[in-house]
């Protein structure tokens, strides 16, 4: 039994990838080229076999094919189509095929990984798994019998993914509050563009979205925030190809854990981007040219991955090698293989970074020692959102040439704290004639420009690449920060609304964009949100009195957000008049709860469609998708979606010690009684602002 009572069972590891793959089917009848369900073959057939020309499982021997320079192999599991097709990736993005499985729902990551683990470990069909019999409405993501009938699971997948298979606004959000798994499908969508360098003449590459800021860049004038608006939209484009879900968070570098009036004391970059091994690493280094000896990886696994440590700089990282398993595996070869391994850790990671790492005459000094700069506050963000002309925040025109205040402090600023400055260079003048080691200190040469290559990686320069415009964006921590920098462009836009760059018809190359095409952002299909949690109901019966499960807020996100919203998503013309109540963390409100009751977050008032005037199908729900050619205006029947403003009561249950918020909707008639057959939705999310 498990601790919640529900009975368990023991069953072979394949006999449960074969129970994930039937719930997620249910009742569809795809035929996958003919072979219905594949996963029911046996085993040996089931390891070969192909759909449409995609290989399910990839062959064992693939896991240990070369890589490209900036890559190390992938896992069996990661090359395999049934993998690539359960998470949505290409072929399965609805380029060539939907998601895995056709006709059914989605597999939730936890399950994705415990077949991914499965493939990884050769395919065994014979050992033994235990897991939870849960019966069939919790199965499908709704309720439990019981007192809580009526309550809604949280969405396992991400935002993003909800927002996407409903055609809404995806979400860029804060990347201090995203979840592992969200983070995780970040770093596997960079992965993908970095696998991609190989192939030169392939514009999705990395290598090539690079160069787009190191030949086009705009800065110290009006088309700073344009332009990179659109350089964010592309690179966002280019890993929705492999991810369709995935955005680009933004690092807001003034919260709390960075310690903004002493930061050299804070969390310096997002832990997301910092450097760490893993079990696997392990596995690689045991095996590489040279290899590190068991006994050593074995003191590797006790004292660094299994306590989860995390370094903010290579030099950090070297450092403790040198103390767990000697000096001589921090240079050379091994020094080498080891940034292999971290790099294949985390994409997000690079080794040409030294944040926060300056020096002045051989001794250790702050950026404002260094640089005459200072870290950006929360007041100088504030300063810099009260101005009111376009031209102070953003910079000037041709004709009136000035550097917005938003491009000098903080965007230069983070681009000299993340770049910093190597503790371990080596004047090129003091080494042997033809050493090359540090051939890319000051930037990078403009003549005789080249690709990024893996042995970049194993440089020493002067300087980090975030130092130049010429290499900036090859490091990943450029975009959450230009993300960053949109966002509160666009809260300054709300704001000023009429305060406009000029030139607004000049043309942003490389691409055909004008400054006008990047005044709304929406248009791009983002909104930048804290956090964000989805709640599916679905639109096939009267969802009675909604209650959320308790959705948990990350430490993050409880305290300084700036705004917190309950939206309704997807919700049809109602016959009805209605109010509908928004309390938290009261699951038994009802018509009864007055509205003066501390869990009261506020309310929305509908006005009630009435009753049809036509004949059959007059009101009907429109298409999701309009057939081609259908140039109509979009119907007034188009389901919407609807905000609730529960800043004041989230915040204050948030400040007295929650550490989750509950959802219960309460819809009231006409009459003001309470109507349990009106209100239908598909789904319902709590939304937390900067």
């Amino acid at each position: 039994m498990t601790a919640d009572g529900r009975s368990t069972a023991t069953t072979t590891r394949y006999e449960r990838v074969k129970e994930i793959l039937d719930q997620a089917a249910g009742a569809s009848t795809a035929d996958y080229d003919g072979r219905g369900a594949f996963w029911h073959l046996p085993l040996s057939e089931f390891v070969d076999v192909q759909v449409h020309g995609v290989r399910m499982i990839a062959p064992a021997d693939e896991a240990a094919a070369e890589a490209c320079p900036c890559c190390v192999p992938e896992s069996r599991a990661a090359k395999s189509g049934l993998i690539r097709g359960l998470r949505g990736e290409a072929p399965f993005d609805g380029s060539r095929f939907p998601a895995l499985p056709w006709g059914g729902k989605r597999v939730s990551e936890e399950d994705i990984r415990y077949i991914a683990d499965w493939i990884d470990e050769g395919c065994p069909g014979e050992q033994t798994t235990s897991f939870d019999l849960k019966g069939e409405s919790e199965a499908l993501g709704h309720t439990k019998a019981g007192a809580d009938a009526r309550s809604f699971d949280v969405y396992e997948g991400t935002a993003n993914e909800y927002h996407y298979e409903h055609g809404e606004l995806k979400q860029r959000p804060n990347l201090d509050c995203m979840s592992e798994p969200q983070v995780d499908r970040l770093r596997l969508a960079f992965r993908e563009l970095y696998n991609l360098n190989k192939w030169p003449n392939d514009r999705r590459s990395f290598n090539n979205q690079a160069l787009v800021h190191q030949n086009h860049c705009q800065h110290g004038w009006e088309r700073f925030l344009p332009w990179h608006r659109v350089y964010l939209y592309e690179f966002e484009q280019t890993l929705q190809d492999f991810a369709r879900d995935v955005t680009i968070p933004y690092w807001d570098w003034t919260m709390p854990k960075y310690k903004p009036e002493k930061p050299q004391d804070g969390e310096i970059i997002p832990p997301a981007f910092k450097a760490y091994l893993t079990r696997a690493s392990l596995i690689y280094l045991e095996n590489a040219t040279p290899s590190v000896p068991k006994k050593e990886a074995d003191i590797l696994l006790k004292d660094m991955i299994e306590p989860g440590t995390r370094y903010t700089r290579l030099t950090e990282f070297f450092e403790a090698v040198g103390k767990m398993i000697g000096a001589k595996y921090t240079v050379g070869d091994y020094r080498e293989r080891f940034i292999d391994a971290l790099l294949a850790a985390n994409s997000l990671w690079y080794p040409l970074r030294y944040p926060a790492q300056y020096q002045k005459n051989g001794k250790p000094v702050t950026v404002e020692q260094k640089f005459h700069y200072h870290y950006p506050t929360a007041d100088d963000i504030d300063q810099i959102m009260s101005l009111r002309t376009f031209r102070d925040f953003g910079g000037g025109s041709l004709y009136n040439d000035s550097f917005g205040f938003i491009d000098q402090n903080p965007h230069n600023t983070l681009h000299i704290w993340t770049g910093g400055q190597n503790p371990e260079y080596v004047d090129p003048a003091s080494l042997p004639p033809g050493d090359v080691a540090n051939a890319r200190n000051r930037g990078v040469q403009v003549r005789g420009r080249r690709f990024h290559t893996r042995e970049d990686m194993y440089q020493q320069p002067m300087f980090g690449d975030m130092l130049s415009n010429l290499t900036a964006s090859y490091d990943p921590v450029f975009w959450p920060i230009h993300a960053n920098v949109d966002r509160l462009w666009s809260e300054w836009q709300t704001i000023n609304p009429h305060s406009l760059p000029a030139d607004l018809d000049s043309v942003l190359t490389p691409w055909s964009y004008t400054i006008r095409d990047t005044l709304d952002w929406t248009r791009f299909g983002y909104e930048y949100v804290k956090s964000s949690y989805i709640v599916p109901v679905g639109l096939s019966a009267p969802v009675g009195r909604f209650v959320s499960r308790p959705i948990d807020i990350p430490q993050a996100a409880r305290t300084s957000f700036r705004q917190a919203e309950v939206r309704l998503h997807r919700v049809p013309q109602l016959p009805r008049s209605c109010f509908i109540r928004v309390f938290l963390n009261k699951p038994d409100a009802n018509g009864d709860t007055p509205m003066d009751d501390p869990s009261y977050g506020g309310y929305l008032a509908v006005f009630g469609h009435g009753e049809c005037i036509g004949g059959p199908g007059h009101c009907e729900l429109p298409a999701k998708s309009p057939r081609p050619y259908d140039l109509r205006p979009r119907s007034h029947n188009t389901p919407r979606n609807h905000r609730i403003n529960v800043t004041k009561t989230a915040r204050r249950l948030l400040e007295e010690g929650a550490s989750s918020l509950q959802i219960t909707l309460v819809v009231i008639g006409a009459d003001y009684s309470e109507d349990h057959e009106l209100l239908r939705l598909e789904g319902v999310s709590l939304d937390l602002l900067d």
